[in-house]
């Protein structure tokens, strides 16, 4: 059986969701890597986390920033909030907390807490936003569902990235492409390189 059809059809719908998401989102995205610059000539870190499938868009946004993204540069303050802790801390405590008392431990005024996650974010989303809160970090959401429990959450000086996009493999999609701006526009703020 030849399947060429259906990955056409699977390209053009990720570049559907390219356009609409650069449509909605393309200021967003840039004030998004201007809240992180900020953060990190304050001399503040990046805390990462995300849920399911996220997690490796939050992953890899914390290993590009630690690394380098296209070109060699200094390595810049991020963190991935450890998955080997949040086992833990569900074990002995709760799930919902897999996130929040890491960043109530590790979090500090100034910080900029980036969250990623699909639908309307879990119990351990909510709490991760409200323990930002608490120690006085700006949120940065990328998810593909406006508002709902944790859009409501959020401050006025946080930034809600909400990829206009229903099929989950495609929010991912776009949840990766705005990770990779951020990183294209982080290197341009910091140290004026421009990625062909």
């Amino acid at each position: 059986m030849d399947y060429s059809e259906q990955v056409i059809d699977l390209f053009h719908r990720h570049i559907e969701s390219c356009m609409y998401t650069m449509e909605a989102l393309g200021n967003g995205i840039a004030k998004a890597s201007e809240c992180l610059v900020e953060c990190m000539l304050q001399e503040h870190k990046i805390i990462c986390c995300g849920e399911g499938n996220s997690r490796l868009i939050a992953h890899h946004l914390a290993t590009n920033l630690l690394n380098s993204f296209q070109q060699e540069r200094p390595a810049l303050p991020a963190m991935i909030l450890s998955s080997d802790a949040a086992t833990a801390i569900a074990a002995d405590s709760s799930y919902n907390d897999i996130y929040a008392n890491q960043i109530r431990a590790l979090g500090q005024s100034g910080d900029c807490l980036v969250l990623c996650f699909n639908g309307s974010g879990s119990t351990a989303t909510l709490r991760a936003i409200q323990a930002a809160h608490e120690r006085n970090m700006r949120v940065i959401s990328l998810c593909n569902l406006k508002g709902g429990d944790a859009g409501a959450l959020l401050s006025p000086d946080d930034i809600e990235l909400t990829f206009p996009v229903d099929d989950r493999a495609r929010a991912i999609e776009m949840q990766l492409v705005a990770v990779h701006s951020i990183c294209e526009l982080i290197d341009t703020q910091l140290f004026g390189t421009q990625h062909a």
